[in-house]
C-alpha cells in the first residue's frame, strides 16, 4: 500500500477540480455542468493565494487539502510574518480511502508548508463528526471563531 501527497502544481488543475467536485457531491449532491473547467481555471488563476495538496493511494486519487492564506499583519514585537493565518477550507478524503492515513498526511503536509512559510496559525471550522480527528491531531477548539451567511449554501 502507498501513499504520497504532492503540493499541487497548475498542471493538476483537474485534479484539484475533479476532488472539489468528489467533495461537493459527498457533502450535499452538488453538481453543475461545466463544473471541472470552471474550478480548474479558478484553482490556476487563485493558487499562489490557494495552497492545495492532494493524496494518492495505490494509484487513485484518494483526497486533497486546499487552504488560503490571510493577509500578514504586523505587531509590536512580533517579527513580520509570523501573525499570518491559514485557513483550511476544504479538506476531503474519499471513502474508500478513509481511516488509512490520507487525513493526517494531508494536514501534516499543509503544516510542515505553514511552518516553514512562518504561519503563525492555522485555522478551519470543524465539522460534526470530525472532532476526534482533529482533536489527535492537536486542533485546540477555538470558540472564538464565528460566521454570518449572507447567503444560503445550496
Amino acid at each position: 500500500m502507498s501513499l504520497r501527497i504532492v503540493r499541487a502544481r497548475p498542471e493538476d488543475a483537474f485534479i484539484v477540480a475533479a476532488l472539489s467536485l468528489q467533495f461537493a457531491i459527498a457533502v450535499d449532491g452538488s453538481r453543475e455542468d461545466g463544473y471541472l473547467d470552471r474550478a480548474a481555471e479558478h484553482w490556476v488563476r487563485h493558487r499562489g493565494q490557494l495552497p492545495t495538496w492532494f493524496a494518492e493511494r495505490d494509484g487513485a486519487h484518494a483526497g486533497y487539502l486546499q487552504a488560503s492564506l490571510s493577509p500578514t499583519t504586523t505587531w509590536p514585537g512580533v517579527a513580520d510574518g509570523s501573525r499570518g493565518q491559514l485557513w483550511i477550507h476544504s479538506m476531503f478524503v474519499a471513502s474508500d480511502h478513509r481511516r488509512a492515513g490520507v487525513g493526517s498526511a494531508l494536514l501534516s503536509a499543509c503544516e510542515i508548508w505553514a511552518n516553514e512559510a512562518g504561519i503563525g496559525v492555522i485555522r478551519l471550522r470543524c465539522e460534526a463528526g470530525a472532532e476526534q480527528f482533529y482533536d489527535a491531531a492537536g486542533y485546540a477548539s477555538a470558540r472564538e471563531v464565528r460566521e454570518k451567511r449572507l447567503r444560503p449554501l445550496r
